[in-house]
């Protein structure tokens, strides 16, 4: 049935659309225009638009300007509705998926519009897609002679349903080719999830010293480099803390600054520069010496109550290596020299962090100066090996030797890739050294970045920020169920974590 309208008043419809989708495209464009830099940074870290936003920042404001254009002219303004129909179509669908579908929804509108919630926004956009759908369908066409109506309308519609069609079906493939090269192309371009780590408390330690030992049972233990035989013990139920004292067997040895592990209701003291280890309960803390003699270490983690995996120093090449050192059986301990690959010493270039995930039972191991982290078996088997979001496959590292002291060192900074990390159930936590793509420059200097990666298919989750306290950042961190904890300064922070991030798939 012919809809019945004067066509003086569907002129003022539609010219009335017109006038606020020009002021609307205009406004939007240049917003984006006059906070480009932040714009830029925003369609970075587009689940959908991340992969494109080196073209996309231009594209859309010259878009949103040229529809403008479009519908200035008469002649135009049919195509201009159409195309104004379709981006906002768009608009509305990026938000629909970024809602149902994503864990970070970054605007990229600029101006007020940025002010509102994502589901006003939805609002928002459909309100204005279905505005341009009207004046689509009332702004003439063709002929006005009563045969073609029938024919124009069903012109419309069919364009209407293919823009639908092909717009909705281009979202959707530049959704899953985003995020595919997000989790697995490794392109370096982060996603930033909204509050994912949230706050909880913070405990004054009164002194930086301290470090993170592990944890057993709902506690969390810190050791202290300045006082090596003192423990605080923090309950995660009620947030208190308590100190306890190792009590050592009296036994002479070349200490300087020992440390300490705990898992599993065991604690262990050590100190890799003189091989000796110590072990003991922590229903009395009083350790015996388990180990007096044996290769040089310079990292060591519990696997349980009798064995440890250590970085060993290899006396036969002064490389690093991954070993185990089982206490109950000292005959049973074993090194692996393949494990840690070499790309030109050997030392630097295997340099990294150790430590020991209990809920998967493996050893992980991050290399600080390239993309790489490797799950290990507990019989020194290499399980997985996967790559962290950055692009360093080969460690910049320039050595130089020291002609008075005969010693290799840096002759420059070397460039530090991974800096942190901790694991807990599948997930990795990585603190990064390197900006990605589209990443502000503001946030890296008041942050610590934590990239989370799933060790279940090796892929990248998300990211996230810790802020500094004043200008100090974190210096160490600790995951134990959905908590992360970080040393800031002379801070413990407690952060509770999303569940997006928690969760198994």
């Amino acid at each position: 049935m012919r809809l019945i309208m004067k066509p003086g008043f569907k002129t003022f419809i539609v010219e009335v659309i017109c006038l606020l989708y020009i002021l609307l495209f205009v406004y939007a464009a240049v917003s984006k225009l006059l906070d480009f830099e932040n714009f830029k940074i925003q369609m970075g870290q587009s689940p959908i638009l991340s992969s494109f936003a080196g073209w996309m920042v231009i594209f859309i404001p010259l878009l949103e300007f040229g529809i403008a254009i479009l519908l200035i002219f008469r002649g135009l303004k049919f195509w201009g509705l159409l195309l104004s129909f379709l981006l906002m179509f768009l608009f509305s669908l990026y938000i629909y998926i970024m809602l149902n579908y994503s864990s970070y929804i970054p605007c990229s509108c600029g101006g007020i519009l940025e002010k509102m919630t994502w589901k006003q926004h939805l609002a928002f956009n459909i309100f204005f897609t279905v505005l341009a759908l009207i004046a689509f369908i009332l702004h003439p066409y063709g002929s006005k002679t009563n045969n073609r109506y029938m024919q124009i309308i069903t012109f419309k519609i069919t364009l209407i349903l293919a823009a639908v069609f092909f717009g909705g079906l281009v979202m959707i493939l530049m959704f899953r080719f985003t995020d595919n090269i997000i989790h697995y192309k490794n392109n370096f371009i982060r996603r930033f999830p909204q509050h994912t780590a949230q706050e909880i408390y913070q405990i004054d330690l009164k002194f930086n010293s301290y470090y993170f030992a592990g944890s057993d049972e709902d506690k969390i233990y810190l050791g202290n480099s300045t006082a090596p035989l003192k423990v605080i013990v923090l309950d995660t139920l009620s947030k208190q803390i308590t100190q306890q004292n190792i009590t050592l067997e009296r036994i002479k040895m070349p200490f300087s600054v020992p440390v300490v592990r705990v898992s599993n209701g065991h604690f262990f003291v050590y100190e890799g520069t003189v091989p000796y280890i110590f072990s003991g309960s922590t229903v009395d803390w009083r350790a015996n010496l388990k180990l007096k003699s044996g290769y040089y270490f310079s990292n060591a983690v519990s696997v349980d109550s009798t064995l440890l995996a250590v970085r060993y120093i290899n006396p036969l090449t002064n490389e690093n290596a991954v070993g185990l050192v089982d206490l109950k059986d000292t005959l049973k301990s074993k090194i692996s020299t393949d494990l840690l690959e070499k790309q030109f010493d050997g030392i630097f270039d295997t340099d990294g962090a150790l430590i020991y995930n209990h809920e998967i039972k493996k050893i992980i191991y991050v290399y600080y100066y390239r993309n790489e982290y490797m799950l290990i078996s507990n019989q020194l088997k290499l399980s997985i090996k996967g790559n962290t979001i950055d692009t360093v496959s080969t460690a910049h590292v320039d050595l130089v030797k020291n002609p008075k002291t005969g010693k290799i060192t840096f002759s420059k900074p070397p460039l530090r890739v991974n800096r942190l990390i901790a694991s807990y159930g599948n997930l990795l936590f990585v603190n990064s050294s390197l900006p990605g793509q589209y990443e502000s420059e503001y946030l890296w200097k008041t942050a610590s970045i934590i990239d989370v990666y799933d060790l279940s298919d090796q892929s990248y989750r998300s990211s996230f920020p810790i802020y500094n306290i004043g200008r100090k950042k974190m210096r160490g961190m600790y995951v134990y169920g959905d908590h992360l904890y970080a040393l800031i300064d002379q801070k413990l922070v407690c952060y509770k974590l999303r569940s997006h991030i928690t969760q198994n798939r």
